[in-house]
C-alpha cells in the first residue's frame, strides 16, 4: 500500500476549516480531497493533514498524506485527477510517494503561520490582498509588539492562550514569534511544534491589543504564570491568518 504526500494551498474563505464536519463535508478542505480521491479509487480514502486550519484561514503550504488502497495509479494520474476536480480556490503544488511510516501530523517539527495587518496610516487601502489582511483603524506600535512577541517564545504552558482544550498537556514549544513592519503592513510570524485550539489567533490578538496600548507587555508573562485567560487578548480574525510552512 503506497503512502502519498501531497502539498497543497488554498483560499479558506469559503470553508469551515480543514477538518471534516459531519453534514458539511463539502465545505471542508478534507472533505473535498476525500471525496475526489474516493471517486478515483472507488472506495473510502482517509486524508491526514499536518494541521487543522480554522474556518476562513488560508494556506500557502499545507501537507497531507493518504494510503492508497490500490497501486494502479501513478503520481501523474493522481495529480491530474485532483487538479481536474478541485475547485479554483484549492490547488495541489506537489504529489510524491513518501516512506510508508510518514505521517503528515505526527512527524511535524514546526508549523509556521503568518498574520498580516494593514496599518491605519498606510499610504493606500489594500486591493488584491484586501481579503487576506486585517484592516486597522487605529495605529499600532510595532516596537512594543515585537518586545511582547519575544516573551512568547520558548516552552511554556499555553493554557491561557487557547479555548476548549481537552488535551492532556497544554505545554507547547514556540520556536519563533516575530513582528515585522513595512510601509503598509505589520506582519506577525509564529512557528511552533504544535498549537492548541485557537492558540495562534489568541497570541496574535494579545499582540494587537498590546500594540494598541490596551494591554500591558507584562500580561504575556502573567498569562503563563497564572494560566488565566484574563491576561490574554481577543481571538484575532481568521481571514488574515495563513499557514505558510510545515517542517519535518
Amino acid at each position: 500500500m503506497k503512502n502519498f504526500k501531497i502539498i497543497i494551498a488554498y483560499d479558506g474563505r469559503r470553508y469551515k476549516g480543514f477538518r471534516i464536519i459531519k453534514g458539511s463535508e463539502d465545505k471542508t478542505i478534507q472533505g473535498k480531497f476525500e471525496s475526489i480521491l474516493g471517486k478515483l479509487y472507488e472506495e473510502k480514502v482517509e486524508v491526514i493533514s499536518a494541521v487543522n486550519t480554522d474556518a476562513g484561514v488560508h494556506a500557502k503550504y499545507q501537507v497531507l498524506n493518504f494510503k492508497a488502497p490500490k497501486d494502479e495509479f501513478n503520481i501523474g494520474k493522481i495529480l491530474n485527477y485532483m487538479e481536474t476536480f478541485l475547485p479554483d480556490d484549492i490547488i495541489v503544488l506537489k504529489v510524491e510517494e513518501a516512506n510508508e511510516r510518514f505521517h503528515a501530523r505526527y512527524n511535524v517539527k514546526s508549523i509556521v503561520y503568518e498574520y498580516r495587518i494593514w496599518k491605519s496610516d498606510a499610504p493606500h487601502r489594500p486591493l488584491f490582498s484586501r481579503n487576506q489582511v486585517k484592516l486597522m483603524d487605529k495605529p499600532l506600535k510595532a516596537m512594543v509588539m515585537e518586545e511582547a512577541a519575544s516573551l512568547m517564545v520558548g516552552e511554556h504552558d499555553y493554557r491561557a492562550y487557547c479555548t476548549k482544550s481537552k488535551v492532556k498537556s497544554t505545554v507547547k514549544n514556540v520556536q519563533e514569534v516575530t513582528v515585522k513592519e513595512t510601509d503598509n503592513e505589520i506582519v506577525i510570524k509564529i512557528a511552533a511544534n504544535g498549537y492548541l485550539i485557537n492558540m495562534e489567533r489568541i497570541m496574535i490578538g494579545t499582540l494587537i491589543q498590546i500594540g494598541l496600548y490596551e494591554r500591558d507587555i507584562e500580561s504575556v508573562e502573567k498569562a503563563f504564570s497564572t494560566l488565566s485567560n484574563e491576561h490574554v487578548g481577543h481571538k484575532a480574525m481568521a481571514g488574515a491568518l495563513c499557514l505558510i510552512d510545515i517542517k519535518y
